[in-house]
């Protein structure tokens, strides 16, 4: 008995060897630090490599096959950063990352993760919602990742009824005021308050940007 925790990033284990705190303890956890190499942490999975471990205990063991390039790491125990030269993501969720790994000043490439905001993402990609998974079962359930934009489709103008969606879609749809300075609107919204109604107006503030 040596305590609950003694495969450790300072002292990483072999494999079928235990406990190590991996990401399925939740938490404050080691990730998968604490296993040699290319080991993952598994999740209550000791016994089956031997009947005097604890129920409870998690050993390290070779990844599944959808693990098995996204974990590889450097000789110097900490996850890759370049995903072209080993395989995999550099970005791979919160199960393997500690910190926030996509921000502003270093972006996600597609398929990376976990992003907050569209800038997190590398150029025209934008942050998805807990999406990773399509991309890889070793991402959480929560991570979100960059994608491609949707495609748009261009609409036939003049319209017969509202884009789904769209916020101002005038009298017929809305109360008469509904593009504002406060609240302005895109193109092809309405009903704007402009200067060809006269009298008090909002000129042409109740419109984004240069519309």
């Amino acid at each position: 008995d040596q305590g609950r925790r003694c495969c450790t990033p300072d002292n990483p284990c072999d494999e079928k060897e235990g406990d190590c705190d991996g990401p399925g303890d939740g938490g404050q956890h080691d990730g998968h630090s604490g296993c040699k190499g290319t080991l993952v942490c598994g999740t209550n999975n000791c016994k089956k490599f031997g009947a005097y471990y604890h129920e409870k205990d998690d050993c390290c063991e070779k990844p599944s096959s959808p693990l098995i390039e996204m974990v590889t790491r450097n000789p110097g125990r900490k996850p890759v950063t370049s995903s072209i030269e080993f395989g995999g993501p550099r970005c791979r969720g919160r199960n393997f990352d500690k910190e926030r790994c996509c921000t502003r000043d270093n972006p996600c490439v597609e398929r990376e993760g976990d992003c907050d905001v569209d800038n997190e993402c590398s150029g025209n990609l934008v942050c998805g919602n807990n999406n990773c998974k399509a991309f890889g079962s070793f991402y959480h359930p929560k991570d979100d990742c960059c994608i491609k934009p949707p495609t748009k489709t261009t609409p036939s103008f003049p319209l017969t009824e509202p884009l789904p969606g769209q916020r101002c879609s005038g009298r017929n749809f809305n109360q008469r005021r509904c593009c504002t300075p406060e609240n302005p609107c895109d193109e092809g919204e309405g009903d704007c308050d402009g200067p060809g109604d006269g009298g008090g107006h909002d000129g042409h503030n109740g419109c984004k940007g240069a519309l």
